[in-house]
Order: C-alpha cells, then structure tokens, then sequence
C-alpha cells in the first residue's frame, strides 16, 4: 500500500514537474507562515487591549474612590484644626458642640444628604453634632473608632470597616486625634458609593471583577455584593485567597492569576487608608473572538492546501491522460464529488477577505489567471460567509448582546417574502408548495419581522433540503389568542421528508446537532441554524413544537407574541413613503463634513459612504488635529463635524469642549454628531454634556447616519 502511495507520488511530481512542486510547497509554506505570524500579532493586540482596559479601570475607579474619600477626610482634617484651636483657647464644650453641629448641618446640604455628623470624644465628653444621644452601656472610650485612632500616629486614622447586617452596607469611620493626645473629632461614611463604582467595573467586560480590599484583606466593596465584608486573607480554596495571596505577597501591581480554570489579568492601584483598587479581567472574553479568527485562518490555510493538491493532481492526470484515461476519468469524478463537498461544508467569517479581494480585482495589471484565480477566491469567501454569520449569532446569543426591534410590519409582504424565496427552492427541486391561512389575520403586527422571517425561512427551508421530490411542503398561519394589546400567532411547518427518530427530537436544538452524521455529505448543513431559531423564538417569548416520525416526515409549531398596532401607528402608504423618501434624500447633497477618526479604515469607509450621497468630506486624524481644522477654517467651511469618541492626543469631548469654546460665529452652532463604540447611557449623557448634538454607535448605519444628519441640518 505505501509503495503504490510512493509510486503515484513520484509519478505525479515527475509528469508535473519538480519545479512546480517546489513553488506549490513554497507557496503554501508561505502561506502557513503568514497565518502564523497574523494570529501572533492578533494575539499581541488582544493582549495589550486587556492590560489598557484593566489598567485604565484600576487607575480611573483609584481616582473616584480618592475624590470620594478625600471630601471626608478633609472635612475632618478642618474640623479637626477648628477644634484644636478653640480648646487651646479654653472654650467650653457647649461651644465645641455648637459648631459641630452646624458644620454637620452644612455639610449634609452641600455635600452628603446621607451625612450622620461631626462626633468624638473631647475634653472628656462624648459630643455628637448630629444631636444622637448615646445609650448608657455606651463607652466612647472603649469604641473601635477611640482605640484605633489614639493607638495611630498618622494625621488621619481609617479605622476598621465592617458589614451593617441590616443595610448590607459597608461602613466605616474617619477619625483624627486632637494634640491633647486624648480627644478624639470622628465621622461615619458610608461606602455604597464605592461599591456601585465597583459593580460599574464589572459591567463593562462580562467575568470580570472589580473590588476595593482594606490593608487587612477586608473586601471594603465588590462588584459581586455577596463578598462583601468577607476576608481574603482568612479563606482557603477561594478566588479571593487566591487573590490575596498575590497582593499581600506581591510588590507588583498587575500580574496574571489562574484560578478554576479561568486566567484573570489583576491590576491594583493604592488609594486612601492604604486600600487596594483591584480589576481582574477575565481575559476568556478577549480571547474567544480571536479563537474564532485564528480557527477561520486555518480553515482558510486548509482550503488553500486542497486547491494545490487538486491542481497539482489535476495537472498529473492531463499528461498522463493517453496512457491511464479511465484512471484520469475516476480521478476526475473523485476530486469534483471531494471539491463539492468541501464547497459546501467549509464556510470563513471573515468579510476582510471579500473587501480585499474586490481590491486586488481592481488593478487592471494582473493576469487572466490572476484575475480567474481571485474571482474564485471571492466566490468561495462569500460562500464560506454564511456560517460564518450563523457563528456570530450564536456567539452574540450566548453573551446577551442580541436585542429584538419593535417594528410596524405587514404580514401579507411577511408572507410573499416568505412564499417567493421556498416556492422557489421548491419548484427548482420539483417539491409542492402550499400556503394556508386558518383564521382572518391583522393587517399589521409589531414585532422583530427580521428575526422572525429567519426563522421560518431556516425552517422551511431544511423541510426543503430533507424532502425528496415528489414531496410536499405546507405552511400554515393562524392566530391563536388576542389579549393585552397582543396577538398570539401560531405558524405550522410540514413536510413529507425523511423525518427525525424521537430520541432525536430533544437534541435537535442544539449547536452542530446532527442525527445523522452522513446527512452532511448528502444535504449540508452545519447544525446552528435550530439552535438561532430557538435562541430567537425565546427571545421573543414564543415556543417552537416539533413533530417527527423517521420516513414519514415532520411538523415544526412556531408560536409567537406579536403587538397589535393601533390605527394612528399605521405605517404610510407607498405613495406618502415615496414622497417622504425623496424628502429625505433632499438637502444632503452638497454638504461638506469633518470626520475625526484615528482609524484611516473606519474613516476610508465613512468617506465612501458619505460620498454616495452627495457629500464631501476632510479628515482628521485626532481630536487635536480636528480643532485646529476646524480653527482655521473660514466660517460656514464645515457644515457638519462627525467625532470620534476615543482618539491618540485627545479625544472627542476634549476636542469638542475646545471647539464650542472658539471665538467664531459658527463655533456653537455648527453640529457635531459623535461616533462611538461605546453606547452605554453614561457615554451618551457624556457626549451630550460636553455639547455634541447627537450620539451614533458603531458600526455606522448609513441610514441612521442620514437621518441623523438631516435632523441636526433641520435644528
């Protein structure tokens, strides 16, 4: 066997030609290399992203936790010398009291409403500015507060937080020691400012953590509220020991931790009373997108290595095809059923490879053989695109960042959509296509119709591709119920195709289910597109039945809540579309814009779009560069400035704030619309304050963007 393999080996080197196999060899060396080192400089990137993000969240949450604590601190500070002063001058206690009672009062109106007052141990006497009298068992000496303080040679003392089991709040106090050495000016402080801060933390990268540890291992706050008041440095076999083994062992302030078969990336900032700001980044949440790159660059390497081996074959096969034409025939059909499959199986999610391709294809210099090779490359990569988009739902689905519209739709252009895309697979396959309706529908619903039609058409369409002809295929649409607004409707799918074994049934939404493995060579497939249609119909509040007998064929019920419109909410008709189309399509031709934007490919890509409309545009590549434009511009040059939110020497609310600041006659009014990756509220409120007019969030939808601009054109 091995010396027949050699043989045909030899053969098809020496009838091809050892210099052709040397460069195919070199060709797709080349091309595992270039894989190689691309998934190391995304690896690279992906890392210093994790250690600017972990960085800038310790340094930023550092900087809010001291701006929260100084304010106390300073108060007590104050108080403190005030005090000192009016008992070296002997004045009594009752005029002590009178000014920590008022200073209590002004600061609880101008600082914190939460603010329990200015209290302490002076002369003596135990003096509560907020007027609490304490019970008889109450020692002021013997408190923690007292203690800690008169044991501390610091300016300051920070005395022990602790956990109020009521509020489950942490709490503690800010004391300072009066230079009798014995009285003792305090003030309570709630940290629940601090713990939101840290749950803010956690918000922004799903696993991760943001904490806040006193010198003693306390947790003082973290974004998870149930480790509150515990201590690290008193547990065993917990991420926090784990953690504060590191940090209390440890000088560096950033370091790698492993834990239950997680890598988190620590960073650690000092604040105030010597405590820790902590962020451990979860760095699974970084990485699984590059996995998925790097895994569609080898299957990418793959393809490239069969279509060498196929035309180095095919090129042995044509001269020896005198002498061995049956064998050539048999080779033929064996590598056309191996290309069809692959073909067909194989799909990449990179749309990089469609853009470049149709770049490359621009340069009228290369080839015909060039030229064929390249339109071959972007056919297969827009085959090879669908999987990759399914892989993308799923990865969306699984991390929560899919969210359902609530559109106005009509269900009969639901339902042609829908009948003009299976009608034609079915007719190509010669199968029968019948659409029935069992009860009067609305005209239109409010729903996610997008998603919605996905589903049934994915549905369908495997009725199609596992029904062999002369089969038939039914959908049918009901409503079910009519309540609260909304309408229950019921969509049943049938066909007469080879059906599922019950045991099956369960598993059939689950990702690369298959229940026949040879299935995929006869029909395709790659087994998400159920697990997305349950994802959906979930999402959406609905439920998908399933009916199968293997032989006979299956019933797949959708059943989904959809809103009923009120007449007012009717869409427009065509003719009054049209008009408001042609409205909106007015007044934007012409316009010329300034994009700040550090990415030269985000900013290609806005030129381009803008441009089809009718618009000119100049580019900035920072904030700084933006400002300057714009300054030494004529007035009236800009009708519109589209920035960018984070940007290298400064960024877009800095650039902003600097050009509503300019002293020209179009410095307030000119409108500036922000383009952001970022799209939580606060960034939104941010943009808005620093006197931007809107927000957009990337990507751009060229559509929004337009509506956008004519709205800010008409204010």
């Amino acid at each position: 066997m091995n010396e027949g393999n050699d043989s045909r080996l030899r053969t098809v080197i020496k009838s091809t030609g050892a210099r052709s196999v040397t460069a195919a060899l070199l060709v797709f060396l080349l091309t595992i290399a270039a894989t190689c080192a691309g998934g190391y400089r995304l690896y690279q990137a992906t890392k210093e992203d994790i250690r600017l993000q972990g960085e800038f969240y310790a340094v930023e949450a550092a900087k809010e936790f001291d701006g929260y604590l100084l304010v106390r601190k300073s108060t007590v500070i104050l108080s403190g010398h005030v005090v000192d002063e009016m008992i070296r001058q002997g004045r009594p206690n009752s005029e002590i009291l009178g000014y920590m009672s008022a200073e209590s009062l002004s600061i609880k109106k101008s600082i914190d409403k939460d603010y329990t007052g200015l209290y302490g141990w002076i002369n003596g006497e135990y003096l509560d500015g907020d007027g609490w009298i304490p019970d008889e068992d109450y020692v002021p000496v013997e408190r923690p507060w007292y203690l800690e303080t008169i044991a501390n040679d610091n300016d300051i003392t920070f005395v022990k937080p602790y956990l109020d089991e009521q509020t489950k709040t942490v709490l503690t106090t800010v004391a300072r020691k009066l230079s009798d050495g014995k009285s003792v000016i305090a003030l309570d402080i709630t940290l629940a400012r601090i713990q939101e801060i840290a749950e803010e933390i956690a918000r922004h990268t799903t696993g991760s953590y943001g904490l806040v540890l006193d010198d003693k291992g306390q947790v003082i706050a973290h974004s998870d509220p149930s480790e509150l008041g515990k201590n690290y440095l008193e547990e065993e076999g917990t991420l926090g020991a784990a953690l504060s083994d590191r940090l209390f062992h440890d000088s560096d302030n950033q370091f790698e931790l492993r834990y239950g078969g997680r890598k988190y990336m620590v960073f650690t900032e000092k604040i105030e009373g010597d405590w820790l700001s902590v962020s451990l980044i979860n760095t699974r949440v970084f990485y699984r997108p590059l996995l998925i790159i790097l895994s569609v660059l080898v299957l990418l390497t793959i393809l490239e290595a069969i279509v060498f081996m196929v035309v180095l074959y095919n090129q042995s096969a044509k001269n020896l095809a005198l002498a061995t034409a049956q064998e050539a025939q048999d080779a033929s059909r064996a590598k056309s059923r191996f290309l069809s499959r692959m073909s067909h199986e194989i799909r990449t999610p990179i749309n990089a490879i469609i853009g470049l391709d149709s770049i490359a294809l621009r340069d009228s210099s290369i080839s015909p053989q060039t030229r064929d090779e390249l339109n071959k490359i972007g056919a297969s990569a827009r085959h090879l695109l669908s999987i990759v988009n399914d892989i993308l739902d799923m990865s969306r689905i699984e991390s929560g960042r899919i969210e359902l519209k609530e559109e106005i739709f009509s269900i009969q252009e639901f339902l042609e959509q829908i009948s003009i895309i299976v009608n034609g697979q079915c007719e190509e396959k010669g199968l029968s296509f019948f659409l029935n309706k069992t009860a009067a529908l609305e005209e239109y619903y409010r729903g996610d119709s997008l998603k919605l039609k996905q589903v049934i058409i994915n549905i369908l369409g495997n009725s199609v591709k596992f029904t062999d002809p002369p089969g038939r295929i039914t959908f049918t649409i009901g409503q079910t119920k009519l309540k609260n607004g909304r309408a229950v409707l019921s969509f049943t799918m049938e066909d007469t195709g080879i059906g599922m074994d019950r045991e099956f049934i369960p598993k059939l939404f689950e990702a690369f289910s298959q229940e026949d493995m040879g299935n995929t060579s006869r029909y395709g497939g790659s087994g998400l597109g159920m697990a997305i249609s349950r994802h959906f119909i979930d999402m959406m509040g609905g439920e998908i039945r399933v009916e199968s007998e293997k032989g006979v064929g299956s019933t797949f019920i959708v059943t989904v809540p959809l809103g009923l419109v009120s007449a007012r909410d009717l869409p427009v008709t065509q003719a009054e579309a049209k008009k408001e189309e042609e409205d909106e399509s007015s007044g934007l031709a012409g316009l010329h814009l300034l994009i700040a934007e550090d990415q030269e490919l985000n900013a290609e890509i806005l030129t381009d779009l803008i441009e089809l409309e009718g618009m000119t545009s100049e580019w900035a590549r920072n904030g700084q560069e933006a400002v300057e434009m714009f300054g030494q511009s004529e007035p009236g040059h800009f009708d519109m400035i589209l920035m960018d939110m984070r940007m290298p020497v400064m960024d877009g609310v800095s650039a902003t704030r600097l050009i509503r600041a300019l002293s020209r006659p179009d410095a307030l009014s000119v409108p500036i619309i922000a383009l952001s990756a970022n799209a939580f509220e606060e960034d939104v409120k941010q943009c808005l304050s620093a006197g931007m007019n809107a927000h957009l969030s990337k990507p751009v939808d060229i559509d929004l963007l337009k509506k956008c601009l004519r709205n800010c054109r008409k204010a």
